[in-house]
């Protein structure tokens, strides 16, 4: 017993002295991501007073778009010209009153009968007349003409207000895709704080001796990709944010702050009632209404193309060598007209017509059955994504519940590292689906109130 003693405390002592003189962890060779700065663009100096300084809500970016929208100024260019020619077509209705007036100097060169005048004699004459002239009857073609061109401009009327809706519509869709990628931009920063956490915890494991330095390695890396992603987040509010502005008709590069914005909510609302509305409100049925009520018009007006037409008429003429009131003369005239024989004119402008008013017809039919197609797939859309909402909810807390455990599991040494891994893109990923199915649902209302031709907020 005596002899082993010593022979333990020498062991003993051997184990302390290596224990002492044990190295510190193998420090893995990474490189740490830079930190960048953020891009901003330069503010213009005249459009951001168009923006007030509180946050911008739906309702006002539409509200400005609708006073500054270069697009809408094209589209009422339309009713302008569709009213010029209504105004043309009217003139035929409208007594024409017209003035002329002529001077001549006319010289005789060579007479041979030698009867006086020869030898250059010159004769002077000044002349004028007014003269008005009504059309009386012409069997309604000329009516038929501005029914027809008044048809028109109601049909262009009705296209500016499909371009009213259009624009709100991609206003708002641009707008809550600003929201999206704001919102995208805070889940990126939180997900970069928990890989900086992350790279924290391994380095500390590793320190301790109960990790590796493959974990602090996987853990820089994933950094550097979250870093990247918030880089890129960034990038699409800018992105965004140009295209919101853009589409409000202000300068691109106009700072926009917004602020909290909902659409009305959809409640239990019969899809067919939904359609019917829609049927009776959207603009492009109403226009193509009227384009067919005016091919209507243009079939009368091509069937009269031979019709006979009376005119009356009435004017004052004066004529005179030096003084042009030496001779008056007034005037009345009934002035009877009718083609018998046209060539076939009256043929080709009556086929066309009818043809046009097929097409008519049928582009009433193929809007109509769009507009139902349009309310159907707007209005399932919004309840599957209320369903998707609640559903991503579910996803983001189970997602951070296994974060906790992964977590957990790491430090107690019982889990790979690459467990915390999975489960941190888990909740990115269930964070990232929470704020598309939020957008989407907003774009998604939005676009079943342009389906119904809604132009305001419920």
């Amino acid at each position: 017993m005596r002899t082993r003693w010593p022979i333990c405390t020498v062991f003993a002592t051997a184990a302390a002295i290596s224990s002492a003189q044990q190295t510190s962890p193998i420090q893995p060779k990474t490189v740490d991501a830079p930190k960048l700065p953020t891009i901003e663009l330069t503010r213009p100096p005249s459009s951001v007073q168009i923006i007030a300084n509180s946050p911008l809500t739906a309702a006002e970016a539409v509200r400005i778009a609708l006073v500054h929208q270069p697009s809408l100024t094209i589209a009422k260019s339309s009713i302008e010209a569709a009213h010029g020619q209504t105004l043309q077509a009217k003139a035929g209705l409208n007594p024409t009153v017209n003035l002329t007036g002529s001077g001549t100097r006319s010289q005789i060169l060579n007479n041979t009968t030698g009867a006086s005048g020869a030898g250059g004699t010159v004769f002077d004459g000044l002349a004028g007349e007014v003269a008005m002239n009504q059309l009386i009857f012409d069997f309604n073609r000329t009516r038929d003409e501005v029914r027809q061109a008044s048809a028109l401009e109601r049909s262009a009327r009705r296209s500016y207000d499909q371009s009213v809706q259009d624009v709100i519509l991609l206003v708002k869709q641009n707008y809550y895709a600003y929201v999206q990628a704001k919102q995208q931009v805070a889940v990126d920063i939180a997900n970069l704080t928990s890989r900086q956490a992350q790279v924290d915890l391994t380095q500390a494991q590793l320190n301790a001796g109960l990790g590796a330095p493959a974990d602090l390695v996987s853990a820089k890396t994933v950094y550097s990709q979250a870093s990247l992603q918030l880089i890129q987040a960034n990038q699409n509010v800018i992105t965004a944010s140009t295209t919101l502005a853009n589409s409000m008709g202000i300068d691109p590069r106009t700072p926009i702050v917004l602020a909290d914005s909902v659409e009305p909510t959809v409640g239990d609302e019969d899809p067919n009632a939904l359609v019917d509305i829609a049927l009776k409100s959207r603009p492009e049925i109403l226009a193509a209404q009227e384009s067919f009520r005016a091919a209507g018009f243009g079939v009368s007006v091509a069937r009269k193309t031979d019709a006979p037409s009376l005119s009356f008429g009435a004017g004052v003429s004066a004529r005179g060598n030096d003084n042009p009131f030496d001779t008056e003369t007034g005037f009345i005239s009934l002035t009877f007209n009718w083609s018998l024989v046209d060539g076939g004119v009256k043929l080709g402008r009556v086929r066309t017509a009818e043809a046009q008013k097929k097409a008519a017809e049928a582009q009433l039919t193929q809007i109509s059955l769009g507009v139902v197609a349009d309310v159907a797939r707007a209005f399932t859309n919004v309840k599957s994504i209320n369903q998707q909402i609640a559903t991503a909810a579910s996803e983001v807390a189970n997602a951070q519940e296994g974060v906790r455990l992964a977590e957990g599991r790491y430090k107690a040494g019982v889990a790979t590292f690459q467990e915390v891994i999975t489960a941190q893109a888990n909740l990115v990923t269930a964070e990232t689906d929470v704020v598309t199915a939020k957008a989407d649902l907003a774009i998604a209302k939005a676009t079943l109130d342009h389906a119904m031709g809604r132009t305001s907020d419920r």
